[in-house]
């Protein structure tokens, strides 16, 4: 790890000198162009009385330098901006190193309660999983890395060409930050998320679609012709007549193209940026067959880079209807007209292809996350996923969330024979902590990502949790009812034919303790019956005793605490067997709430 951090370090040190730099690129371009700006309004005034032409001729290239050096002071302000973003990620991944990672989204608006793990698993929220992996800078990036962690991959070759991808792109640190210091140039609005698919489902047209490329000629030849024939002969008629047919028409279509200008209107920024990362991702020689396949869709009608870039300059110059410029193009060139023409054009030759352009963006901008991922955390491993009976083996398998100083990791076999392992410890003894543990690594494995363990060999199967089950005074729904209905589409689920690993913390917590053991009891049975497979924590000991009785189905392990000298010591180290030792009344009494 200390190596990631020495390269981060020195790619802050080059990008500061970069930014430096331009800093001053920009005062002498700055002071350039105040110069000349003072030399074009100057040079009239001081020459004017001497020689008009001369006076005139003189501000040329004065203009033209001007000209220069604003598009220059463009190129470097750009240029600084993407140098400070650079920087920017580079810090943030150095605080990412020491799990200080409460700067990046943590995706609340993804928390859902009912779905079947997530929020029993802290994949979305405020310390979550997502927070942690999350470095997408487009809102449809966002979207696409919390559904791979919501609906991960259930086939093994489909896994294994994922892990190719994400490690040839955790391989490339220059592309990855190029590709998130472009991204970050422009923070998109929520309104402006999956702008590609809503333009893909729009149909835009004129009424006079049928006469807009005539009227597009012949209006400005009326109007240039009308005009010139005013400066020769002082006659103003015929160029007014001109502007009110021109007016007719824009009334006509007024309609028409305020609804184009809402849809494409003002997004020179957001246009500019996917530009930027389209070509990155147009450009890079992909080796892994995903990335292929994503830079050969994106080819095979032309480059999408090129075509936003075009419809980018379309939409700068519509921007113009917004000024003084654009009331005199109005009038003299039809220019509503002929911008919400020329988008119409774009849109029918584009509209097909964009959906495409869309997953494309979302896919790299959401792989880009697990990726850093990869290359942050080097000591993880890729598990290898194989089709067969459900198991798991895992050595030194941790949470990932956790700081490797202070993470405990344990060896873990779930075998093909077994249809539930029964995990009973003291309180705060780390069961808990182990069941997210199982269920965060398998669902990093299914996204394709590495595990937080030395090893890992799996078969995918979809992770069902009951962990953390609320009661709900809107539905008048108490907390064990709450449970039951958990549980019954658990069950729901399984007489679907669906193949899931069961992840349970302390079955039926909220009935007394009669009913919750010979209720759990019948649970496990039904599961070993339906052939399931589940991982129960619980303090109820007698539980434990089924083992007797499926001595192939049920496997039991537990974590243990040493209490000594009126102390406890936890060493968060899975055995195999059952607890000897609960702590409640000692924490009670340590407390002082009971004698």
């Amino acid at each position: 790890m200390s190596n990631r951090k020495n390269t981060y370090t020195g790619q802050i040190e080059f990008a500061r000198q970069k930014i430096k730099t331009f800093k001053h690129q920009l005062l002498y371009l700055s002071l350039g162009r105040l110069l000349f700006f003072i030399i074009i309004f100057g040079a009239p005034v001081l020459l004017w009385s001497y020689s008009q032409l001369l006076a005139v001729v003189i501000i040329i290239l004065p203009l033209i330098i001007f000209l220069v050096l604003l598009k220059q002071f463009q190129k470097v302000s750009f240029l600084k901006q993407y140098h400070e973003n650079k920087k920017k990620i580079f810090e943030l991944e150095i605080e990412a190193l020491s799990h200080h990672y409460k700067q990046f989204d943590e995706g609340a608006e993804f928390v859902d309660p009912t779905h079947f793990n997530s929020y029993d698993l802290d994949i979305f929220g405020r310390g979550s999983l997502f927070q942690f992996l999350n470095r997408t800078v487009t809102p449809s990036g966002k979207q696409t890395l919390a559904k791979m962690l919501m609906r991960p991959i259930l086939e093994p070759k489909q896994i294994e060409n994922r892990q190719k991808i994400i490690t040839e792109l955790a391989e490339d640190l220059s592309w990855r930050v190029k590709f998130a210091a472009l991204g970050k140039m422009y923070s998109e609005k929520e309104n402006e998320n999956e702008l590609f698919e809503s333009w893909s489902k729009d149909d835009f047209h004129l009424k006079t679609k049928k006469i807009t490329l005539f009227l597009l000629f012949i209006l400005p030849a009326i109007a240039v012709l009308s005009l010139l024939y005013w400066i020769f002969t002082g006659i103003s008629a015929l160029f007014i007549f001109s502007g009110i047919i021109q007016f007719c028409f824009w009334l006509v279509e007024k309609k028409n193209i305020s609804r184009i200008y809402q849809s494409f209107g003002k997004r020179i920024d957001i246009l500019k940026k996917y530009t930027h990362l389209l070509r990155l991702i147009e450009c890079k020689n992909w080796i892994s067959d995903e990335g292929n396949e994503i830079s050969k869709q994106l080819k095979e009608n032309g480059l999408p880079s090129v075509e936003i870039r075009k419809l980018s300059r379309i939409v700068d110059a519509f921007d113009n209807r917004n000024n003084i410029i654009g009331i005199v193009l109005n009038v003299v060139i039809a220019w509503d007209l002929m911008c919400s023409y020329r988008i119409i054009k774009w849109h029918n030759r584009n509209k097909t292809h964009l959906p495409e352009w869309s997953y494309a963006l979302s896919f790299i901008d959401a792989l880009n996350s697990l990726s850093n991922f990869t290359y942050n955390y080097q000591e993880n491993s890729f598990p290898r996923p194989v089709n067969s009976d459900f198991f798991i083996e895992a050595e030194q398998m941790g949470h990932p969330l956790l700081h490797a100083d202070k993470r405990i990791n344990n060896n873990f076999s779930f075998s093909p024979e077994n249809n539930v392992i029964i995990i009973t410890g003291a309180n705060m003894a780390g069961k808990s902590t182990f069941l997210r543990t199982v269920g965060v690594n398998m669902l990093l494995a299914m996204c394709g990502a590495p595990v937080c363990a030395q090893r890992m060999h799996f078969k995918p199967a979809e992770v069902f949790s009951n962990m953390r089950t609320t009661d709900s005074l809107f539905d008048d729904e108490s907390y064990f009812f709450a449970e039951l209905k958990r549980l019954q589409t658990i069950l729901v689920e399984i007489e679907h034919g669906r193949e899931m690993l069961i992840i349970l913390d302390e079955i039926l917590k909220g009935t007394n303790s009669v009913d919750k053991l010979l209720g759990s009891q019948k649970l496990i049975q039904k599961l070993i019956a339906k052939n399931c497979k589940a991982i129960i924590a619980t303090h109820d000991l007698k539980l434990t005793e089924l083992e007797t009785n499926f001595p192939d189905k049920i496997k039991n392990q537990c974590f243990e605490i040493e209490i000594d000298k009126d102390e406890m010591h936890f060493d968060y180290t899975l055995r195999n067997g059952v607890t000897n030792t609960m702590n409640a009344t000692f924490l009670m009494k340590k407390m002082e709430i009971i004698d």
